[in-house]
This record gives structure tokens, C-alpha cells and sequence, in this order.
């Protein structure tokens, strides 16, 4: 059984000014606040979620959309985010690990790499791929490195419109349709410092879903929202109904 943080830390303090380590010797608050982040565990797993859900939610969302009005939408210029050019990803669906050097220290982009990007965030219901923005990807290498490195999670990539109009009304153009959004979990950090960190850089838009704890990312403008919303169920009807 997992112990509280909170009770953990009160056993630590409770000896009063002193605290002590297992051995009987007494430690600094400072070698405390070092080992507290270890001694307070994991964060809690988070809930289930399919990439239908995330579509779902992210539908009811007008802010999630932006509409392209002309027939020739130009990817955003690459910009460096300070990240290390190394992206980690772990595709939830199916569990495909990768991590890649996309781009070198003397700041050129590797075309192999981005190939191998463009297949991980892939379409889940097609298969197929699009070119992934590199800004996109600065900003979740940026986004990693500020999470100790330990990968990202990645939910939702590219989407065909045939995945996306799978759900009702939404036969609009978003931007995960062009391959500029991604929908990511950083393993033991809430999505909450994450969507905080990701609006500090300032680089594309920012979604929080605390309710499925995940973080919508992309490359249109700078914009911020939340959505506090359970993925919808279905609507139970009266026997003698058909369901439509």
C-alpha cells in the first residue's frame, strides 16, 4: 500500500527541529528537500483514455479548432526552444517506443529522424502519415527536457479526416489534421505544470484536460484554455427506442 506523501513528511518532522535519517544520524533540511521528492513517491496513474475520448473532448473545445481559410496553409517556421534536439516518445496505443536525435548540435535537422516521427504520429485509424511540423517538435523536446527527460507519453498525433469526423460535428479542419498538434502526458508530472510550462514558451497553443489528464500542444497561435469535462456518455433511452 502506498503511503500519503503528506503523512510520510509529517513522520520526517514530527522529531521536531532535527530530523533524522534511518541510521539514527541527523540530516539537514536542505539533504531533506533533496531526498523529499523520492521519499514522496509516484505521481497517481492516470485514467484510461482512447484516442476517441481525446477527440471527443478536444470536439466540444471551439478553441482547439482553428479554421483554415486558404487552400495553402504554410507550416510554421522551425525555432530553436532550447531543447537538446533528442525527442523521446512512447505512443500510448500500442506501446512503440522512440528516441531520436532530430536535430544536431550545430542546429541542422536530420531528415531520417523526422521519418521515424512522422510514422510514431501516424493516423490511428488509417495508418497514414503526414509531415510533422518542427516546430511542433521543438516544442515537445523543449517540453521534455524541462520534465527531467524521462519521455513523453503520446496520445494523439496526425489525424485523417475520416478519424476526425468519426466523431459528430467534427468535419473541421483542426490542426492536428496538418500535422501541427500533438496530445502528450509527461510521465509523473501532472498535466497541469505541464500545460504552466508549455504556455511560459509561448509558441503555439496551450489546451489542459484535467479530467483525462492530458495536454493538447500546437503551433497556431499563442492561446491557452481548459476544458474541466468527463468524456461524454452515452444517453440512456427508454426501452421500445431504437438507438440511432
Amino acid at each position: 500500500m502506498r503511503r500519503n506523501a503528506g503523512f510520510t513528511a509529517l513522520l520526517l518532522l514530527f522529531h521536531g527541529s532535527g530530523v533524522y535519517a534511518q541510521s539514527g544520524g541527523e540530516i539537514s533540511a536542505s539533504a531533506l528537500m533533496e531526498r523529499l521528492p523520492s521519499m514522496i513517491g509516484e505521481m497517481p496513474d492516470p485514467p484510461k483514455v482512447t484516442e476517441a475520448d481525446v477527440v471527443e473532448l478536444e470536439e466540444g473545445d471551439p478553441e482547439t479548432y482553428i479554421f483554415i481559410h486558404s487552400k495553402r496553409a504554410h507550416p510554421p517556421k522551425p525555432v530553436n526552444l532550447g531543447g537538446d534536439g533528442v525527442l523521446t516518445l512512447t505512443r500510448l496505443d500500442s506501446g512503440e517506443h522512440l528516441a531520436v536525435r532530430y536535430r544536431s548540435a550545430k542546429g541542422a535537422y536530420n531528415p531520417a529522424a523526422f521519418a521515424k516521427i512522422r510514422r510514431l504520429m501516424r493516423c490511428s485509424l488509417t495508418g497514414k502519415e503526414t509531415e510533422i511540423s518542427i516546430k511542433l517538435v521543438e516544442i515537445l523536446d523543449a517540453v521534455e527536457d524541462r520534465f527531467e527527460k524521462r519521455g513523453l507519453t503520446f496520445l494523439s498525433g496526425y489525424r485523417t479526416p475520416r478519424l476526425n469526423s468519426r466523431v459528430s460535428g467534427a468535419a473541421r479542419r483542426s490542426l492536428h489534421m496538418l500535422g501541427w498538434a500533438a496530445d502528450i502526458r509527461v510521465p509523473g508530472h501532472s498535466p497541469a505544470k505541464v500545460a504552466a510550462y508549455a504556455g511560459k514558451i509561448g509558441a503555439g497553443g496551450v489546451g489542459y484536460y484535467p479530467d483525462m489528464s492530458f495536454t493538447h500542444l500546437d503551433v497556431g497561435p499563442a492561446r491557452h484554455w481548459t476544458v474541466r469535462r468527463p468524456r461524454r456518455q452515452a444517453a440512456e433511452k427508454p426501452q421500445g427506442i431504437p438507438q440511432k
